[in-house]
């Protein structure tokens, strides 16, 4: 079995991180995907104390000033911004009367009180960097105008130059609880995500006054609600017992294969384990899991399929089309079917595997598709419940 470089290949690109853990060394290797946290500065992938920030303080000034909301201009003092270190910083000790970054990240929020949205959650590139590569990462804020206080927070984010020149492309990340803190209402926290190497020149030639940026789904657990998760419109509650959890397809689990006794099984299942948010909530997701087999001249590549879903479905059918954005198709509409008597049931909250064989003319046009240039589509979709 090979394994790629690049695991997990989305509908849309979701890695999903932990932004919270620091550890000590710059060269740490991270993901390629993740996303950092604060080091000796604050970064996850941690920082040398002689690492300088990169500093665009002008372009930044003028980008956050051109984010205040028009609706914020009579604020009483109790809604004023207060920038709070991350709980990983407050646990090395770091505030911002010891730490350059955080003073300067401090200096921000004072000059721009009026940052964010009201009644809403808005991330802002500060136009800083910090770190080196592989491991640079951009400097951003995440403000929280609500009443609510969040914590376990989980976004999917679009940011770049133009829709041609993204340094995320509809990107998952989480902070966690444990190591990234509780965002409270009327505070501001500094978030450091770990820029792709190839995406370096790009955020550092970034004009920080005209962006492209969105949020496309965001979840979070109330921290004042006895941990119960909240999530936007475009989510479905997801509670601890709406883990995901790999299932051996019917026809395999009746030969006899278990986790104990198939190693590719217990390989699907230690990639589920290690990505729980992998999937749309309240949906159906098709993912190429980043394993793939030559076997007697053939290639077969391994696909996940999530059912976040709230319906136990059976017989589905649809057409994948997968391939990448300058049109050139592996599979153009292929019909796909998982018929009960061979996948069995497809219940919530599951993953089932699938086998896909690469046509013998598409293999190089296969290994060449990347989380950049991915185009993937579902269409037909039917099932019988």
């Amino acid at each position: 079995m090979k394994k790629l470089g690049f695991l997990l290949i989305f509908v849309v690109v979701l890695a999903g991180c932990d932004v919270g853990k620091l550890a000590d060394k710059l060269t740490e290797e991270i993901m390629s995907s993740s996303v950092s946290s604060g080091s000796t500065h604050s970064a996850a992938s941690s920082g040398e104390d002689s690492v300088e920030i990169e500093s665009a303080v002008e372009d930044s000034e003028e980008f956050l000033s051109e984010q205040i909301s028009s609706d914020l201009t009579d604020k009483d003092n109790s809604n004023e911004l207060t920038l709070v270190p991350q709980d990983d910083e407050i646990d090395k000790g770091l505030t911002v009367e010891t730490d350059d970054t955080l003073a300067m990240l401090e200096d921000y929020v004072k000059e721009n009180p009026n940052m964010g949205y009201e009644n809403d959650v808005t991330i802002i590139y500060t136009g800083e960097t910090y770190g080196e590569s592989p491991n640079l990462a951009g400097i951003f804020f995440i403000i929280n105008r609500t009443d609510s206080a969040m914590k376990d927070i989980r976004f999917t984010y679009t940011f770049g130059k133009s829709d041609s020149e993204l340094v995320f492309d509809k990107q998952s990340f989480t902070l966690t609880g444990d190591s990234f803190g509780t965002l409270e209402p009327n505070t501001v926290m500094p978030m450091y995500l770990v820029v792709d190497p190839s995406k370096e020149t790009l955020l550092k030639g970034m004009n920080t006054s005209q962006l492209v940026e969105e949020i496309h789904v965001f979840d979070y657990t109330d921290a004042g609600k006895s941990d119960q998760p909240t999530q936007s419109e475009e989510s479905a509650v997801e509670t601890s017992e709406d883990e995901l959890s790999l299932v051996i397809p019917k026809q395999n689990a009746d030969n006899g294969q278990t986790f104990d006794n198939n190693p590719l099984m217990a390989e699907f299942q230690q990639l589920v384990a290690e990505h729980p948010d992998m999937g749309f909530n309240n949906d159906v997701t098709v993912m190429y899991s980043g394993l793939y087999d030559k076997a007697d001249g053939d290639t077969l590549a391994y696909f996940f399929v999530i059912n976040k879903t709230g319906i136990e479905m059976k017989n589905i059918r649809y057409q994948l089309s997968y391939g990448n954005k300058d049109g050139e198709m592996v599979w153009d509409k292929e019909a796909v079917i998982l018929r009960e008597d061979i996948f069995g049931p497809f219940k919530p909250n599951t993953v089932l595997p699938l086998t896909m064989a690469v046509p013998k003319e598409k293999v190089d046009l296969f290994f060449s598709i990347t989380n950049e240039n991915l185009s993937i589509k579902l269409d037909e979709f039917t099932f019988e419940e």
